[in-house]
């Protein structure tokens, strides 16, 4: 689609995080910038509250004597997270967000390793300090905090008001998620998180209100729930638990959501199993069809034809941004037919991280989107490679590590892919991941998965991997209740022959020599991506 012409959108451009805490209060006010529930009772918190609490709690730091240190972050999605990151980062301080779900001697390798003198944490998850041999701060104290900050400020304490932020500078260190290796930290400055933040909304139109759910631990997860919605003035509600994602969608009614696949289907699976709970499938698919007709002649009536659909997810829902891994086009097709855009992108941590996104007019769903302005791509060897503001400084006291990471300026990204004649950019697999056969073709396993998905509605989950210079896939099939043992067998002979099938359509070198079934899911990072080794 050769649309790419088109301009950008307009977004403010602040120069750090700082700045664009100070520009949001000034702006937008007493708009709401986050809310949430506790029990039956609702918080809001202004762009003015935001901007109060966390220079509040930013002079408040700097008064125990915490500037220019690292310090560690862990707990649960929450206003105060929000607050306590920013602020550390907007007071000279270096953050360190910490996985929630890692073990503490993980959360005491990531303390360490990062040189943290600090670690806040919430009370839910103080056990996973235990083993950290440094100051701990608990958010209960919280409001004490705030309170305590904005007296100092008060009676003229001005070292975090004062302070000017160095944009060039490392400002975080963000752990890989570690899929095959062990966690490095990848050291972020105001300036790449700020420019990848700016250049995502220049990309993307977003619709306005979103529902948090993704870890703000993980950079993906700050950029598109807080750094983006902040810069254009969105409202922000918190989702507190996975359990309740779907009941606060309907109660927040926000115009998108930004998932991971892994949630896609499930919301996807959730909306056709009420269907057929029903007994409409028959119905809606018919409707699917009309509404499919009407569309080739400019009339689009999927937003009445499927209100009832829609309102179950608030009824504002226009679109739903999927990141962290490979997005079956099934689901793209699916919610489109209901009035739903899915939209992917691109990225990684050390891109800050995200590098493509998709374009209203700019669109192709098995790419991953157009590079952000500003940002430049190469495909190197096959390898995606990304130079530009957004790229990292290098892995925190790992010099080996970040030599390795880069071709000159150029950042190595580890993925394979391409771009096509429209500046789309495609993502085949890891190059860490590569099959390399003794005939000297490389196979990349992430393609048949990606076939596999696509083609066989059994498997739930599998891994491609090469044993014995052979292609080998490992299965985890759909799961349903109370199966017989009949059943299981008669569904795992359905997907033996359907790979057998594909195996027909495909090279020699890529055909699927030996099929193997697993009763369990595989590991997965606290991302919910597959460990492959």
């Amino acid at each position: 689609m050769s649309n790419k012409k088109y301009p950008y959108n307009n977004i403010p451009k602040t120069q750090d995080l700082k700045e664009m805490v100070d520009f949001c209060a000034k702006t937008y006010g007493e708009d709401t910038a986050f809310w949430y529930t506790k029990g039956k009772e609702e918080l809001r918190h202004s762009f003015n509250d935001v901007k109060a609490d966390v220079y509040a709690l930013g002079t408040y730091l700097h008064s125990i004597g915490l500037k220019n240190a690292h310090i560690a972050l862990v707990g649960e999605n929450s206003y105060e997270w929000i607050i306590c990151y920013l602020a550390v980062i907007c007071g000279g301080n270096v953050i360190v967000p910490v996985d929630k779900e890692q073990t503490p001697e993980d959360v005491q390798y990531v303390v360490e390793k990062s040189e943290a003198t600090a670690v806040i944490h919430s009370k839910l998850y103080a056990d996973k300090t235990d083993l950290c041999n440094v100051q701990k701060i608990s958010m209960e104290g919280f409001a004490d905090y705030i309170s305590k900050g904005k007296e100092l400020i008060a009676n003229g304490e001005k070292s975090f008001v004062d302070y000017k932020v160095d944009k060039e500078v490392m400002a975080a260190i963000v752990f890989t998620s570690g899929t095959t290796s062990r966690p490095k930290g990848a050291m972020l400055t105001h300036k790449s998180l700020m420019t990848d933040a700016i250049t995502s909304l220049m990309n993307l139109s977003i619709p306005k209100g979103t529902v948090l759910m993704l870890p703000l631990y993980h950079t993906f997860g700050f950029m598109a729930g807080v750094a983006c919605q902040m810069l254009v003035g969105f409202p922000v509600f918190i989702n507190a638990s996975l359990k309740k994602l779907l009941a606060d969608i309907k109660y927040a009614a926000p115009g998108h959501v930004s998932v991971v696949p892994m949630v896609l289907k499930v919301m996807y699976n959730k909306i056709w199993d009420n269907i057929r709970k029903q007994g409409k499938e028959k119905l809606v698919k018919t409707m699917i069809k009309v509404s499919n007709g009407l569309l080739k002649v400019g009339i689009d009536m999927r937003r009445v034809f499927f209100k009832q659909i829609l309102d179950a997810f608030g009824g504002n829902l226009e679109m739903i941004i999927s990141g962290g891994s490979a997005l079956d086009e099934k689901y793209v097709s699916g919610f489109k037919e209901l009035g739903i855009t899915v939209t992917s992108g691109y990225g990684i941590t050390e891109c800050s991280p995200i590098v493509a996104t998709m374009r209203t007019k700019h669109y192709a769903p098995a790419s991953v989107g157009a590079v952000h302005p500003g940002v430049e791509c190469r495909i190197k060897d096959g390898e995606i490679q990304i130079k530009g503001d957004i790229v990292f400084l290098g892995y925190y006291k790992d010099e080996e590590a970040t030599k390795a990471a880069f071709d000159g300026e150029w950042f190595k990204t580890g993925d394979l892919g391409y771009l096509d004649d429209d500046g789309l950019l495609y993502i085949s697999g890891r190059e860490k991941n590569l099959i390399i056969l003794s005939n000297g073709k490389n196979v990349s396993p992430e393609e048949l998965e990606a076939m596999l998905y696509d083609t066989i509605d059994e498997i739930e989950e599998v891994v491609v991997k090469g044993e014995n210079d052979q292609i080998v896939a490992e299965v985890y099939p759909v799961q349903v209740e109370n199966e017989s043992s009949a059943d299981k067998k008669e569904k795992e002979k359905n997907i033996k022959a359907k790979i057998n099938e594909l195996n027909h359509k495909l090279p020699s070198f890529k055909k699927i020599a030996d099929i193997r079934f697993r009763d369990t899911e595989f590991e997965k990072t606290t991302t919910k991506k597959i460990k492959r080794k």
